[in-house]
C-alpha cells in the first residue's frame, strides 16, 4: 500500500517529469533544463510544464492528498494534462528533429516510459477518487 502511495504522489510525478532525459544532437540533459531555458523566451512547452508542476505542487501542499474536496482530483488531472502537453509540444515543435535521439536511446526512452507509467497510474487514481467524490 505504501508503494502505491509513493507511485501516485504528485511530487513523484513532478520529479519524474523534470528528470526526463532529453538527448539532443550536440547537447542533452534533463527536461528541467529545457523548461528553464524556454521560460525567458515564453516557449509554450515551458509555460505548460511549469504550470503543470506548479498545479501539482499546489494541490499536494493545499489539500495534502486527503481528497476531501472535489477540486483536488480536478487540479491533479489538469496538472497531468499540462505536463503531457508540454512534452508533446516540445517534440512536435522540433522541426529539425534535433531531439529525436530521445526516442532511439535506451536511457532517455526509459525515463519517458517511467513518466508515462507514473502519469497513467496517477491519472487512474485521481479519476477513481473523483468518481468517488461525485458519488457521495
Amino acid at each position: 500500500m505504501k508503494l502505491i502511495k509513493i507511485i501516485t504522489h504528485p511530487i513523484t510525478l513532478s520529479i519524474s517529469f523534470l528528470i526526463i532525459i532529453i538527448s539532443g544532437q550536440h547537447l542533452g540533459g534533463f527536461y528541467l533544463l529545457y523548461i528553464l531555458l524556454g521560460l525567458p523566451h515564453g516557449s509554450i512547452h515551458s509555460i505548460f510544464g511549469a504550470a503543470g508542476v506548479a498545479i501539482l505542487l499546489f494541490s499536494s501542499y493545499k489539500y495534502r492528498g486527503k481528497f476531501n474536496y472535489l477540486i483536488e482530483p480536478c487540479f491533479n488531472i489538469v496538472g497531468i494534462i499540462l505536463l503531457s502537453l508540454s512534452l508533446f509540444l516540445f517534440f512536435y515543435n522540433d522541426k529539425d528533429h534535433y531531439n529525436y535521439g530521445t526516442f532511439y536511446q535506451t536511457v532517455p526512452l526509459a525515463s519517458l516510459i517511467l513518466f508515462a507509467l507514473l502519469s497513467i497510474s496517477f491519472s487512474i487514481t485521481n479519476i477513481f477518487k473523483l468518481f468517488r467524490q461525485v458519488a457521495t
